[in-house]
């Protein structure tokens, strides 16, 4: 259905509360902010402030991985679901995560994958573009720019008439190519020295999801799921793109070794969502 939000944004997709699965996010949100806040409060020995902090950061958390989680996988709530739950999970253990970095994936897949439908517009490009500098200097996550601008390539691939998106694309790879430069300019010391950081056992189940994810991406069926906006059904490979643009943010998180790969546990959650979510019975998109 057409919204007012859609005349402003491709890439804005309110929550409407018509619709049972984002019923259930509304009632879940406040329950997960203060089952996280009191997490932190009574494991972790945070005041008042840290708990209310930690609450507010796992309901944003649980928000962008189950809204990611319907952007991989439009067809089996499911998968968002269990993006949502795996990403708590890892809040409430105590991994801070890097905000920044999941809203950037997010908005970067929506201009791929068009759930809303039309083409991202001037600010969502500009949005998208701005997501990558907080990734990139705030969070510090310095790749985080050359897989925003893939991301619009990948839109200006499947659409040659965007070539505006190149414009964007170059800023948000100039924030990476800026860090990495500030860095050393060393891309071994950046890219090799932090993935052996990474432990082990952290490593092996990175492995393990991204060759699960990569073959359920390429083996993505017809997807039924509609376009907010319109009648017109999502493309195939548009949803493949999107699946694919998840998995790059998730490793490149890695190049910011163990902390890196800790704070983009989230991202990862999607990922193994959309595993876990293709196993189960598929269901109509609502």
């Amino acid at each position: 259905m057409t919204k007012p939000i859609y005349k402003l944004s491709s890439i804005a997709r309110p929550l409407e509360p018509q619709y049972p699965t984002n019923r259930a996010v509304l009632i879940l949100l406040p329950l997960i902010a203060l089952g996280t806040g009191a997490a932190a409060f009574l494991a972790r020995d945070a005041g008042l402030a840290g708990a209310a902090s930690a609450g507010l950061g796992g309901m944003l958390t649980a928000f962008l991985a189950w809204a990611l989680g319907r952007e991989v996988d439009p067809d089996r709530n499911a998968a968002a679901f269990i993006a949502m739950a795996l990403a708590v999970a890892a809040v409430a253990l105590g991994h801070a995560p890097a905000l920044w970095l999941l809203a950037l994936a997010l908005m970067a897949t929506r201009i791929v994958v068009r759930t809303v439908g039309p083409a991202a517009r001037l600010t969502d490009l500009a949005i998208v573009t701005g997501l990558a500098g907080l990734a990139v200097f705030v969070d510090g996550y310095w790749a985080m720019g050359l897989i925003a601008g893939f991301a619009m390539a990948v839109d200006l691939l499947y659409d040659r008439s965007r070539t505006l998106n190149l414009v964007f694309a170059a800023f948000a790879i100039g924030f990476s190519m800026f860090a990495l430069v500030q860095s050393g300019g060393d891309i071994a010391a950046v890219t090799l020295q932090p993935l052996g950081l990474v432990e082990p056992g952290w490593s092996l189940a990175a492995l393990i999801l991204t060759a699960l994810t990569g073959i359920f991406i390429l083996t993505c069926p017809a997807v039924a799921s509609l376009c907010d906006s319109s009648d017109n059904p999502l493309e195939r490979r548009r949803v493949r793109g999107g699946g694919v643009i998840v998995l790059l943010f998730a490793t490149a998180a890695m190049f910011e070794g163990q902390a890196g790969l800790l704070a983009a546990l989230p991202v990862w959650a999607v990922l193994a969502g959309l595993v876990g979510g293709r196993l189960l019975p598929r269901r109509q998109r609502a």
